[in-house]
């Protein structure tokens, strides 16, 4: 069974009132809380330890202030209102919470209530941090109106001497506390968006272009090429299968470990034991490594060549890694043969795989100049005689962007460059893709383009304006659109770990213990 809180101070018989939310903005703001925080914290890690003082539990902080429990207080009230989201839902729903799922719907509601509070918590102490406050003329005429104080609409100063003056005082700092939360959130969320700031991001959607282009990618780098490369560092692709221990203390204590694995006692076994790496908990086994993977482990590319010397079971010496910001060894690694080395075979599928693999890491200029050859090759045929002719001659079929305009960053409101054509998403976020598209006379062929893991050739088909029809959409959802930016900048502040710790675990182990 689970033990209980009580979300009030009034005992079990009165529940404590849902506090009524009255400000003009706040239903809108709170709405946006639990789309964009809610969810958000579906991600975020719960560490730490839990604490607090009497009659409180501790969920978290916010730059070293507590998001604490306590009956009355904020994170009270908002765990009051999402018990009763919760059952509103599911008589909606026609459903009935059992026994059987109580942890879980226990669970996802004080959740829910902490998010909320969370980030609450952030912006008071942020509003707090830029030196706002609030004057207790304003905090006396918001108390006003506070639902626990009045009687048919009216403020009861009965009610308001019968609550006990330390639930008092927190309803108090709670309403200023309210006060600067949703002041600071007007002035953010409720941003209105003016004609003028309309029609400029209607311009944005025009003019549209729609251009031809032709691509040539990275991969088709020739593999005639890729072995050439290789047998030019052959060396680089030889493999060895070996095991390893990695210690992280000294050298003596490295000595000391490798007189053992000569004298007898198991490798493996030292490895599981002794060995500070990912590969202790299997006995040290590396399995098939390439000369080149193995350059982190030495000092020198001598010290690796000495690894493919060693006959099968052979040790090798106290190998040093790369040392530190300080100068100092951080590493001391022990190897053992376990198999014969291979020499590398450059008509072998792997191993092409394998220096392509490397020259993509290490040699891109290679392969890029390469194809940047192709594509010039391409545009002075084209230029010569036509984009189409030179196509054909080439092999490749020729491709559309369809009509986009300039999207830099591929903004969600303006039509992308890659609706039409998936393989240009990554030009969105290329200045230059876009002064060349949108400089291009028609007929006219580019320069060649280099994207990411390609080189495009373009030509302008056709340019076209947008009529004001087409971006009428925004009259209507542009507030929206810019309130999106603004939602996601609010998670950053939230989410940052710097500022934020959740131990939302421990403070709900701590009030509820569950049978397994």
């Amino acid at each position: 069974m689970a033990k209980t809180v009580q979300a009030g101070s009034e005992g079990q018989k009165t529940r404590t009132p849902r506090r009524g939310i009255h400000h003009p903005v706040t239903y809108a703001f709170t709405v946006v809380i639990l789309v964009i925080i809610v969810v958000a914290f579906v991600f975020v890690p719960a560490v730490g330890e839990m604490g607090g003082g009497s009659g409180s539990v501790v969920f978290g902080s916010y730059k070293g202030k507590a998001i604490e429990y306590v009956p009355g207080n904020y994170f009270s009230q908002q765990l009051d209102l999402a018990q009763q989201r919760a059952e509103d839902n599911a008589r909606a729903q026609g459903t009935q919470a059992g026994d059987e799922n109580m942890r879980e719907r226990l669970y996802q509601i004080w959740r829910e209530a902490f998010a909320i509070t969370a980030f609450h918590t952030a912006v008071v102490s942020i509003v707090q941090e830029g030196g706002a406050g609030v004057s207790e003329k304003r905090v006396d005429e918001t108390l006003v109106r506070y639902p626990r104080y009045t009687e048919d609409g009216e403020f009861s100063e009965k009610r308001y001497n019968q609550t006990p003056s330390a639930e008092r005082l927190i309803i108090r700092n709670s309403t200023r506390e309210d006060i600067l939360y949703y002041t600071y959130l007007q002035d953010l969320l409720g941003i209105r968006i003016s004609k003028g700031e309309r029609e400029f991001f209607k311009n944005m959607g025009s003019p549209e272009r729609n251009l031809r282009f032709l691509s040539f990618g990275f991969d088709e780098f020739p593999e005639e090429k890729v072995a050439e490369y290789g047998r030019e560092n052959a060396e680089k692709f030889s493999q060895a299968k070996l095991s390893v221990i990695t210690v992280t203390s000294s050298r003596s204590d490295a000595q000391k470990i490798r007189d053992q694995a000569t004298s007898g006692a198991g490798f493996a076994e030292l490895a599981i034991a002794q060995s500070k790496d990912a590969f202790a908990k299997t006995g040290g086994d590396m399995g098939w490594r390439y000369f080149y993977e193995l350059a982190g482990f030495g000092r020198s590319d001598e010290d690796i060549r000495g690894l493919f010397q060693l006959a099968v079971g052979d040790v090798s010496p106290v190998i040093e890694g790369p040392s530190g910001a300080d100068g100092e060894v951080q590493s001391y690694s022990i190897f053992r043969c376990d198999e014969a080395v291979r020499l590398p075979v450059f008509t072998a599928a792997d191993t092409i795989a394998a220096v392509r693999g490397y020259m993509n890491s290490v040699e891109r200029g290679s392969i890029q100049d390469y194809v940047l050859g192709q594509a010039g090759d391409f545009r002075a045929k084209a230029s010569s005689t036509s984009f189409l002719s030179a196509a054909l001659s080439a092999g490749k079929n020729v491709q559309e962007t369809g009509f986009f305009p300039i999207n830099y960053g591929d903004s969600f409101f303006l039509k992308r460059v890659a609706q039409s054509n998936a393989s240009l998403a990554v030009a969105a976020y290329q200045e230059g893709f876009f002064s060349t598209a949108f400089s291009l006379k028609e007929g006219e062929v580019s320069e060649p383009v280099i994207l990411q893991d390609s080189v495009i050739v373009l030509q302008l088909l056709e340019e076209r304006e947008v009529g004001a029809g087409e971006m009428g959409f925004l009259d209507e959802y542009l507030p929206s659109l810019v309130g999106r930016y603004q939602e996601e900048s609010l998670q950053q502040f939230i989410l940052n770990p710097s500022d934020f710790k959740d131990n939302f675990e421990a403070g709900f182990r701590a009030l509820y213990q569950f049978e397994d």
